[in-house]
């Protein structure tokens, strides 16, 4: 067998793909048949050869080992690389690797029957084919399931079948159900077929024409009155003499003047009396010739322009067999006609009960046009001229109007011609402008395909835009093609652009298909999205087509292929890893042959000459780019390709596109917006201009440059032949991406660098067309696979640095204090790290860089000094992490520099899970436990200071063994084979923070400090009547003690295991600043400092004070959500999230008098609205006033914890769930509080009380076993007590008596009962008046809402009274 035709069989295999198992494994057997080596998958293998062997076992050995051979590597040439990985190498007989396969896809048959069952349940005879197909399709499907083993028999497929087809059938149902035999499905498939015939037949064709008047009560007849039956006879009543109309005397109704100028006015009515014909089945948006009607009749209102409701006597008409049929409006409407025409058709009765549209030939009679019938044909004209026409339809005898159907059918659009007017609708220059001026000859394959009629080419001149927009001088070259769709996609990021588009994005990523050519473009921000969006488009695509990717070409892009690690090789990222979870097979190009992606490549270049063809004809601002880009999208899925015989939409869907409802781009229109509140006099339209297609829905997209606003509507005329008065000066428009050349990655060695070469490699076609296989790849045997380009533009070139393109997004520091997460994004603008360096080079080029050396220095000694690696060389095949300086400046809470910090960190993304680290998680003290300590010192008057470890995830020990390249400035030996092996976990690493717990814990309990029994990072140690307690927080200690001896002690324990620095009193942590006045025992938390920083952060440090965060009764829903694009765009430009970001962490540490409003405005993070951020700066403005204000703790009589807990009823308008409160008092202030909304709806008030209860419970439990622990607090054994103002709840939470309201509460809020019961918790009542968690549930006036704050804690320093 030649090698030849082994090729040529082995392409026939598809690859396997998860889906398609059972295709693929018959398509392995025929091929191996075929080839006649299949004997090792039919029969066992022969034992082996010894030096007894007979010829015949010999020749039968090598037959078998050929087979087995060949065999096992035509399947493996059909499995994907990330399939074959999964099966051992140890299975080398062919049978035994086939059954590993099944094994591994068996488990897909119970979804595949689970489809075709769907499928044969919900599948209905739409009259599409005939009933024998449908009724074999049926059959078919059944089938496959029996070789499921889904087994269905002919009774219940023949009762699917009758229960499928549609109403016309019912007699036929009827009489099989009548019938004690049953049929087998032979037998129902004949008797369907005969029944389809007979259905057929049913049909009249008589029509008839008749007039009445108002008079429906007698009716003439042979020159006689005969009364129709009505019902009963009525009472006769007295005559009276006169008019019955005017009411005079002297004469009847009859004779009577008004009531003949009534009558003349009035006019005889005329109905429509048609045939059943009219009732038959035809396409809706034909239009039909009916000399028998005497109105026009339409079956829907899709395309009208206007309408109006029908008058008493035209609200029915009359069919052939007496029977009155409604009419739903008397509408008008636009026809635009095959020969360029326009056909109004005025007073259109519409009919929705009827399947035709009928146009009347004496209704155009009336209107002077003239009608000619002959030779199968028809005509219209008016003054000699010939405005349309149409054939005559044998079967049903009547006349088909020729007209353009998808004007009236697809959009409600006005358009500037008028009845008998001519348009130029057949120029093809303006057909090319709407077009997005495409090319000369895809146009005229467009003419010549049929999807445009035909067009007078003679003013198809030089296109100037053209020649601004698309200049080249590359030529195009040949390509090989897919056989289907989604084989292969091509993608590629464009830019970034020098200009925004209209909501903010500076890219474009393009999916093409490379069978169809068919493309996919999405707007992002930035390219970390790329992912997001190609997951998308694969869920998108895979549904509708019901196919699934296969492979998918792009560049060597970090977006796609991945990022350079410290070593300086390409890792793969999320995309890959992405494509590699779904099998699908990535394909990238070379490094520095975008060639290589010519389809993408060649694509973008495309849109974007198309793009400034656009632009450059029209006037509108360069910022619509995004629009003009989805125009050009739109159009080219919609127009021919040399790359396809078809375009690339009727290769995508399945038939062939509409383009009668394209205009050109940019052109001036008067389109009429959606206006609910629009007022009588307002003007009905707005002077704009059209910018693309409504993405999905059927419409428009129009700029209004008044209010530089974007919307949609369907309703428009548009003024295309603006454009060619040459009033609009041509511009000259640069959409070009921004240019930068950006070294390739380069590896640091003794501080030069060594730039990787690029080797220029040209790419050629295999002369031999057996070896070609699909996915344009080209394989040879055991070599590698060498992509052959699309669309090769490759010239001889000289070897240079290649440019790339690189993300513009803002570098962010990767370390920062606490309380900065909130306002990472202003740092730069506030000035607290504009000139902090971001890298090595920057660092030494800056006026401070004998600082930053110094902190350099300052952090390698601390690096030796814990001894956190050794210098070793690289063993084979390890591959180090990399490292990097980040440099800040560290400032007081005044904003003034403390000193500069430098800091080594590992490229920690690098590392592997599960063999790099393998747990992550780090505990850190609560805020909770934090306030709980500072009530105590001010109670007790403790001594309270801070110290802060240097380096601290330097002293954790890691087990794992990682190899870091040597940090830049202090390189030892030779860089290339000299790595850090690390000893100590470092900053970077996954599990450094981890590390570094289990280390502090380590040391911290080896000196009798014990950890709280609910909060880790809490540590106490007692000595008699001394005591210290230690609160961590990553790096950051609090010492609080009541003996200085001891604390003395601690510190210089501290100072001896790590390396500390002593700060003294507590003044600043976490952002939040620490105010003492012993004197008076008095300790203060203050964010002074932190809400000024909000304020300036969102232009409101000068904004007017306000007395309370949310007013009373003020309300907030879905229903101030924006309900439209416009409005929804509008919200993009406002910063919300951040805004309530921000205000969440001064809500969570110090201010519980905002909490109840900020959880309130972040339940609306996903889609504010207007209301909800004018709700966010009236906090701010409260904020302003009270930015002074501060927690206080303060020595009392007396210490203890209560509780007080509160709730709403159904406050929130969208789900009707109520909001709970509740708030923890110690030593004058709030230690604990939250507002949350419930998480079900509430019967009652009591119902909504009670699970407030609950909530307040289970934190009061946490607090007091928190308490307990600290075992300095007295009276801990007694009931911790809870305060609620609603009797009911009290009631009920302190006996066993159950009402009305209470049987229906979930079962796990009674364990408030059962805390009551064990004497852990008290529920007491209390006036509404003194319920302080009152402003955690509702908004409150200010006096009320002023005095419970003040009870919470939040007051001024100075204004505390002891």
């Amino acid at each position: 067998m030649s090698t030849t035709s082994i090729s040529a069989n082995m392409n026939n295999v598809p690859m396997l793909n998860g889906t398609n198992f059972k295709d693929w494994k018959e398509n392995i057997l025929i091929v191996l048949g075929c080839m006649d080596i299949d004997l090792a998958l039919r029969m066992p293998k022969p034992n082996a050869l010894t030096a007894q062997s007979t010829p015949e076992e010999t020749v039968y050995f090598e037959k078998w080992d050929r087979s087995n051979r060949l065999s096992l590597m035509i399947m493996k040439r059909g499995i994907p690389e990330v399939f074959r990985g999964a099966i051992t190498e140890d299975v080398t007989i062919a049978g035994e690797f086939l059954s590993e396969i099944q094994k591994r896809f068996a488990k897909n048959d119970k979804a595949e029957t689970s489809t075709l069952l769907a499928s044969l349940i919900s599948i209905k005879y739409k009259g599409k084919g005939n009933v024998r197909e449908y009724i074999m399709e049926m059959s078919h499907l059944a089938s496959k399931l029996k070789a499921l083993k889904l087994d269905l028999s002919d009774d219940l497929l023949v009762h699917l079948v009758l229960i499928s087809l549609p109403a016309q059938f019912n007699q036929f149902k009827v009489s099989y159900n009548c019938q004690k035999e049953k049929w087998t499905l032979n037998e129902l498939i004949s008797f369907c077929v005969q029944e389809e015939e007979r259905l057929k037949q049913e049909r009249t064709e008589s029509a008839h024409l008749a007039s009445t008047s108002k008079h429906t009560g007698k009716r003439k007849h042979k020159g006689k009155e005969v009364a129709i039956p009505q019902g009963p006879e009525p009472k006769k009543q007295k005559t009276q003499d006169g008019c019955f109309f005017c009411g005079k005397p002297g004469h009847r109704k009859k004779d009577c003047a008004k009531y003949v100028a009534w009558r003349v006015k009035k006019g005889t009515f005329y109905v429509l009396v048609c045939s059943e014909i009219n009732l038959a089945s035809v396409p809706r948006n034909t239009w039909w010739v009916d000399s028998g009607a005497t109105t026009h009749i339409c079956v829907s209102m899709q395309g009208c322009l206007n309408y109006r409701k029908p008058t008493d006597a035209e609200r029915y008409i009359f069919v052939g067999d007496g029977k009155s049929i409604e009419v739903q409006a008397i509408a008008h409407f636009r026809l635009l006609l095959k020969t360029g025409y326009y056909l109004d058709l005025l007073d259109t009765f519409v009919v929705p009960s009827f399947r035709r549209n009928l146009i009347s030939v004496s209704v155009l009679d009336k209107l002077g046009y003239y009608c000619s019938f002959g030779n199968m044909k028809f005509s219209m004209s008016i003054n000699s001229n010939v405005i349309g026409t149409g054939l005559l339809n044998v079967f049903d005898n009547l006349y088909l109007l020729e007209t353009i159907a998808s004007y009236n059918a697809t959009l409600h659009v006005e358009s500037r011609g008028t009845k008998r007017k001519l348009t130029k609708e057949n120029s093809a220059s303006l057909w090319h402008k709407r077009l997005g001026h495409i090319s000369k000859s895809r146009v005229e394959r467009l003419v010549s395909d049929g999807i445009l009629d035909s067009l007078d080419f003679s003013d198809f001149d030089v296109c100037v835009e053209c020649i601004k927009g698309k200049q080249t001088k590359i030529k195009k070259y040949g390509a090989h093609r897919t056989t289907d769709v989604l084989e292969l996609i091509h993608t590629d990021i464009c830019g970034p652009f020098p200009m925004a588009s209209w909501n903010g994005q500076q890219y474009f990523i393009t999916f093409i298909d490379d069978y169809s050519r068919y493309g996919y473009l999405f707007l992002i921000h930035e390219k970390s999205q790329s992912l997001d969006v190609f997951k998308k488009f694969k869920a998108e695509v895979e549904l509708q087509l019901n196919k699934r990717i296969k492979s998918v070409r792009s560049d060597r892009g970090g977006e796609y292929y991945g990022r350079y690690d410290g070593s300086g090789e390409q890792r793969p990222g999320p995309f890959a890893k992405y494509l590699e979870e779904c099998g699908i097979v990535p394909q990238y190009t070379m490094p520095g042959s975008p060639s290589m992606n010519g389809v993408s490549e060649r694509r973008n270049r495309t849109l974007k000459d198309m793009v400034r063809s656009m632009i450059s004809h029209s006037t509108l601002p360069e910022s619509l780019w995004g629009e003009a880009l989805k125009t050009a999208t739109y159009i080219l899925n919609r127009v021919p390709t040399k790359a396809a015989a078809k375009t690339p939409y009727e290769l995508w869907v399945g038939r062939k596109p509409s383009l009668k409802h394209l205009h050109v781009w940019g052109c001036p229109a008067e389109a009429r917006p959606y206006k609910p509140h629009e007022r009588k006099l307002d003007s009905k339209t707005i002077s704009s201009y059209f910018i693309g297609y409504a993405e999905r829905s059927r419409g428009y997209k129009f700029y209004d440059p008044t209010n530089r606003s974007i919307f949609e509507t369907g309703i428009a005329t548009f003024f295309e032949d603006v454009e060619f008065g040459g009033r609009n000066p041509v511009r000259d428009i640069v959409f070009e991406e921004e240019a930068g050349v950006i070294p390739l990655p380069t590896t640091t060695f003794d501080q030069s660098q060594v730039p990787i070469p690029v080797i220029a490699r040209e790419v050629i076609s295999d002369p031999q067309p057996d070896n070609v296989v699909q996915d344009n790849i080209v394989q040879t045997p055991i070599q590698d696979e060498v992509i052959v380009p699309e669309e090769q533009t490759l010239q001889p070139q000289p070897q240079e640095s290649v440019p790339l393109r690189r993300s513009t997004r803002e570098r962010r520091f990767a370390f920062s204090d606490d309380y900065i997460v909130y306002l990472q994004e202003h740092e730069v603008e506030n000035g607290m790290s504009k000139d902090d360096p971001i890298n090595f080079r920057q660092a030494m080029e800056s006026s401070n860089s004998h600082k930053w050396i110094e902190a350099m220095n300052e952090e390698y000694k601390s690096m030796q000094d814990n001894k956190v690696w050794e210098l070793v060389s690289l063993p084979v095949g390890a591959k180090p992490v990399g490292c990097k300086w980040i440099f800040k400046t560290k400032r007081d809470s005044n904003g003034n520099v403390e000193r500069y910090k430098a800091r080594l960190v590992a490229k920690g993304f690098t590392q592997k899970e599960g063999i790099d680290f393998k747990e992550t998680f780090s505990p850190v003290s609560s805020k909770d436990s934090f306030r709980t300590i500072m009530a105590l010192v001010a109670y007790f008057d403790l001594e309270l200071h801070q110290m802060d470890v240097k380096t601290a995830f330097l002293n954790g020990d890691i087990k794992e063994t990682i190899y870091m390249v040597q940090p830049e400035n202090f390189v030892s030996g030779d860089p290339k084979n000299m790595v850090c092996k690390l000893t100590k976990s470092i900053y970077g690493l996954k599990q450094a923070s981890r590390q570094w717990y289990f280390k502090f814990h380590q040391i911290l309990t080896s000196y009798s400090f014990e950890t709280n029994v609910v909060d880790e990072c809490v540590y106490h140690k007692f000595s008699g009547s001394k005591h210290i307690f230690l609160v961590l927080y990553v790096d950051d200690i609090l010492l609080a003690t009541n003996d200085i001896n001891l604390l003395h002690d601690t510190k210089r324990f501290l100072s001896k295991n790590f390396e500390m620095k002593d700060l003294g009193d507590a003044s600043f942590v976490l952002g939040i600043e620490i105010l003492r006045d012993r004197s008076r025992g008095i300790l203060g938390l203050s964010q002074r400092s932190y809400i000024e920083k909000i304020l300036i952060r969102f232009g409101m440090q000068n904004c007017k004070s306000g007395e309370t965060p949310v007013a009373k009764g003020d309300k907030f829903s879905l229903s101030q959500c924006p309900k439209n694009s416009l409005e929804i765009q509008e919200m993009q430009k406002i910063p919300y999230a951040s805004a309530v970001g921000s205000l969440m962490y001064a809500q969570v540490c110090t201010r519980p008098d905002i909490a109840f409003i900020v959880g309130m405005l972040g339940r609306y993070l996903s889609n504010p609205g207007m209301d909800h951020w004018k709700a966010v700066k009236r906090v701010m403005r409260y904020l302003q006033r009270t930015k002074e204000y501060m927690l206080t703790y303060r020595r009392s009589d007396k210490l203890e914890v209560i509780g007080y807990s509160d709730s709403d009823f159904a406050g929130c308008q969208d789900s009707r769930k109520s909001t709970s409160g509740y708030i923890y008092l110690l030593a004058g202030g709030a230690i604990s509080w939250r507002s949350a909304k419930q998480t079900l709806i509430a019967s009652s008030t009591m119902a909504a009380e009670f699970v407030a209860c609950y909530e307040a419970s289970n934190q009061g439990i946490w607090l007091r076993n928190f308490v307990t622990g600290l075992r300095i607090l007295e009276g801990t054994e007694r009931p911790l007590k809870i305060y609620c103002d609603n009797k009911s709840a009290v009631l009920y939470s302190n006996n066993n008596r159950s009402s009305t309201k209470s049987k229906h509460i979930d079962i796990k809020f009674l364990v408030v009962k059962e805390r009551v019961q064990s004497g852990q918790i008290s529920i007491e009542h209390i006036g509404t008046n003194s319920m302080i968690a009152d402003p955690l549930t509702k908004g409150l006036p200010p006096k009320v809402f002023h005095e419970h704050t003040a009870q919470m804690g939040v007051v001024l320093f100075e204004n505390i009274l002891v």
